[in-house]
């Protein structure tokens, strides 16, 4: 598309014209020319394009759930009173593979002294900690292209340059993942107590081992039974029997509880992308006492958002 004007200059014959070209176009130079003035502008820039953001890091991975807590030893057995013959003392309280250790036995004793109470059983031993992979740091993010440069204008071997294009945009780096959580081990379990030997009346058996572990059986009156140990908890250790002569047996060690599973952690979130920068406006620019051939015709180049005016007087 072009516009043109044409007027009389104020107290001569000559006639200033001109044509604005916002689109592709033609001008055919008029006879009797004089002067020619060229006034352009080329395209805007492009925007730059956008950065990617970078992918976030891996979560810590498990590699080892919290460990059991061992059993306790049961405690042992108390021991009997002579002067029965067969008073004896008291039996050990029985031991935990890689856990707590059966206390001993009571020793017998002769009357009127009664026989000793058993040992207590050791306690278990706590599980250990599972444990997890450090998390992985998050990748780095790309930068976008920079935008193109405005396209130009031109008319009678005059170029008007187009705007800069935009600055590319950049990516942030993602986040780091999240560490995963170690397990906490078990808990010990406690050993039982020692039975109690016998005087005057029926001994007391020994405390069961917390968590779960039983109590051990009293001394019996009678002259010659003995007292039962408590059963241990499902990992602890049994306690000891008592001894014959009223002896009370152990009391059960308790149980060492189940350590708790590691869990793994979250993959960190994904970088920011950021835009790229706006593209530059073209700047006009003149250029006066243009030579050109009257009754010519020039070609015009103009691209969306540039311009070319031509402006010329005539006899």
């Amino acid at each position: 598309m072009s516009l043109g004007t044409r007027k009389r200059l104020s107290g001569s014959q000559d006639i200033a014209a001109s044509i604005t070209f916002n689109a592709p176009g033609t001008w055919q130079a008029p006879a009797r020319l004089q002067a020619v003035t060229v006034q352009g502008q080329g395209s805007s820039g492009n925007a730059g394009n956008a950065g990617t953001g970078g992918n976030g890091g891996a979560g810590g991975n498990v590699i080892s759930n919290g460990k059991s807590g061992t059993g306790g030893g049961g405690g042992g057995g108390g021991g009997g009173q002579g002067p029965v013959p067969s008073a004896n003392p008291g039996a050990a309280g029985g031991s935990v593979p890689g856990g707590g250790n059966g206390g001993p036995g009571g020793a017998r004793g002769t009357a009127p002294t009664p026989g000793q109470p058993g040992g207590g059983g050791n306690p278990g031993n706590a599980g250990s900690a599972g444990s997890v992979n450090a998390a992985a740091a998050g990748n780095p993010g790309t930068s976008g292209s920079s935008g193109n440069t405005g396209s130009s204008s031109s008319a009678l071997g005059i170029t008007f340059p187009g705007g800069a294009g935009g600055s590319a945009g950049s990516g942030n780096s993602g986040n780091s993942g999240n560490p995963g959580t170690a397990g906490t081990g078990g808990a010990q379990g406690n050993g039982g107590g020692g039975g109690q030997g016998h005087f005057l009346v029926a001994a007391v058996g020994g405390a069961g081992g917390t968590p779960g572990g039983n109590a051990g059986q009293p001394g019996s009156p009678a002259s010659s039974p003995t007292g039962g140990g408590g059963t241990g908890a499902a990992n602890g250790g049994a306690g000891g029997t008592g001894g014959t002569g009223r002896g009370a047996g152990g009391g059960g060690g308790g149980f060492g509880s189940a350590g708790n599973a590691s869990s793994a952690g979250s993959a960190g979130s994904s970088g920011n992308s950021n835009p790229g920068g706006a593209g530059g406006a073209a700047s006009p620019s003149t250029s006066p006492g243009i030579v050109i051939t009257p009754r010519t015709t020039y070609p015009v180049t103009v691209n969306p958002g540039g311009f070319v005016t031509i402006s010329w007087n005539i006899q």
